[in-house]
């Protein structure tokens, strides 16, 4: 008897415990069945990577559900938006992101460089070399600082190097305008985006001096909107080299003490063997 209430208090934990359990998953179920859910948009994004200059098929994208309160600026719903004529990519597009207007051509058009420049912006291109290009790792989509180094003076001119713009981006460099490259590439020109009186500042440099390229960190991007405070020139007088600081001078040994005798008579006594002279007064 005894034996037999134990199995049946043990069942009756079993059954009680699957019955929570069961009880829970129920709730559970109806609680999210009646959470609404989150509104929904559609976003056309690539299906497959897509390179720079590649055309833009129908069947290289696809519809994804996205955040109502979340589609990017230029988004396209579906790909009859893209129009009749192809489009080309203007930058390199990786799978699932979003097609935006600003990264493709207009129907028809063509992956030119003119696509990428923004509103209101200009497409300047400078001479560079190996050293001029900071050994060719400036790559499309990186900033950098313009430099120039003019001479200035009539009676003794010297030579003085300017910052004239700062961190103006890279469309270009040489023929190649893809910003997925990894490996430097010494070229022979660079193109960068300025404006129009940037570009005309950079038409008169080249004509009165030489112009070189300064890249910038990847942290340090564009300069703000109000530039910061402006380097000032650097002339040939900044070049001083700083003088070595002088090697101490060794101590002189000093020299002993000299015994001198005190003035008026005197008399000399030796303590042990250390002379000491004692004066003598008169009477």
């Amino acid at each position: 008897m005894r034996r037999l209430g134990l199995i049946l208090l043990a069942l009756s934990l079993v059954i009680g415990a699957v019955g929570a359990w069961g009880l829970r998953l129920v709730t559970g179920s109806q609680a999210q069945a009646a959470a609404p859910s989150p509104p929904q948009a559609r976003v056309l994004v690539a299906a497959r990577p897509i390179g720079y200059g590649e055309p833009v098929p129908a069947e290289a994208l696809r519809v994804q559900p996205w955040p109502a309160g979340a589609t990017p600026p230029g988004a396209f719903r579906s790909a009859e938006e893209l129009g009749g004529g192809p489009r080309y990519a203007l930058a390199p597009i990786a799978v699932n992101e979003p097609i935006l207007r600003q990264k493709i051509t207009g129907p028809g058009g063509r992956a030119t460089l003119s696509g990428l420049i923004r509103p209101g912006m200009r497409a300047s291109t400078i001479r560079v070399d190996d050293v001029m290009g900071v050994a060719g790792f400036v790559l499309p989509g990186d900033f950098v600082d313009v430099l120039v180094t003019r001479k200035e003076g009539q009676e003794q001119p010297q030579m003085r190097a300017d910052v004239l713009l700062r961190g103006v981006r890279v469309l270009a460099v040489d023929q190649m305008a893809s910003d997925s490259k990894n490996d430097p590439i010494v070229a022979k020109a660079a193109t960068i985006e300025v404006s129009p009186e940037q570009a005309q500042k950079l038409a008169l440099a080249a004509a009165v001096g030489t112009l070189s390229l300064a890249l910038r960190g990847a942290e340090d991007g564009p300069p703000a909107v109000d530039g910061g405070p402006a380097a000032r020139p650097v002339r040939e007088t900044d070049l001083t080299i700083a003088a070595a600081p002088a090697a101490p001078r060794p101590a002189r040994p000093r020299a002993a003490p000299r015994h001198t005798a005190p003035p008026g008579p005197s008399m000399q006594l030796y303590l042990g063997a250390e002379p000491r002279d004692v004066r003598v007064g008169r009477d």
